[in-house]
Parts: C-alpha cells; sequence; structure tokens
C-alpha cells in the first residue's frame, strides 16, 4: 500500500512539475508578447513624430529639415513681418485722417497734460476723460 501511495504521490508530483512549467513557460511568453508589443507600439510612435517633423519642417521638399529650411521659414516671416507693418501705416494714416478722430485727439492730450499733477488718475485716466468730452462734443455737434 505504500508503494501505491508513493507512486500515486510521485505521479501527481510530475503532472504538478509539468504543468507548472507549461504555466510558467506560458506566462513567460506573455511578458515578452506584452513587451515586444510595447517596443513596437512606441517604435511606430517615433516614426510617426519624426515623419510628421518631415512633413511639416521640410520647406524645402530635400526630404530632411536643416538650414535651409530655416532659411525659408526666416524670409518668409520677414515677409509676412513687413506685410503687416504696411498695412499697419495704412491703417493709421486712415484712422487720422478721420473727423472723429480729429476732434477727440486734442481733447485726450488736454485731458492727459491737466492729469500728469494729479497722483491718483494720471495721465491715461486724463486722457481718457479727455478723448470722452471731445467724443461728446463730436456726437453733440451741429452740422
Amino acid at each position: 500500500m505504500k508503494n501505491k501511495i508513493t507512486e500515486v504521490v510521485d505521479a501527481s508530483f510530475e503532472v504538478i512539475s509539468s504543468k507548472a512549467s507549461s504555466i510558467s513557460s506560458a506566462a513567460g511568453n506573455a511578458g515578452r508578447s506584452a513587451f515586444e508589443a510595447g517596443r513596437n507600439a512606441g517604435q511606430a510612435v517615433g516614426k510617426v513624430a519624426a515623419t510628421t517633423a518631415v512633413l511639416v519642417g521640410d520647406l524645402n521638399g530635400d526630404g530632411k529639415v536643416d538650414i535651409e529650411d530655416a532659411k525659408i521659414a526666416l524670409e518668409k516671416a520677414k515677409q509676412v513681418g513687413s506685410s503687416v507693418a504696411d498695412e499697419s501705416a495704412k491703417l493709421g494714416k486712415e484712422v487720422m485722417q478721420s473727423e472723429l478722430v480729429k476732434d477727440v485727439a486734442p481733447y485726450a492730450a488736454v485731458g492727459a497734460a491737466i492729469a500728469v499733477p494729479i497722483p491718483i488718475i494720471g495721465p491715461a485716466i486724463g486722457a481718457a476723460l479727455g478723448a470722452g468730452l471731445g467724443l461728446y462734443k463730436n456726437a453733440t455737434k451741429k452740422k
């Protein structure tokens, strides 16, 4: 009987050892698979980021972002800045020729000058008050 029990225990131990080895192998494979999947996803994200950088930054179409692309970007920025300055100057000239501005500006200047010595008000608020008075005079002026 003792031999029979020993045989059953040994057979059970072999089955358990075999299953444990299979489980351990499967867990190791799953871990490696998860690691591989993470690595592949990271590489894919890196490729997408690099491709996007080239698509956005490659201004001369040579397939890489380099100093020539920076020169092209700088030249475009200069052109845009010049265009903005020209438009601002034109707009400023048009505004200064307006009748409303011609009526309001002197009042704003006087308001700022009067308010300089007043500590709490100051020239900015004085100019605003003067401009408001000029605007009122312009609105109530008989034509």
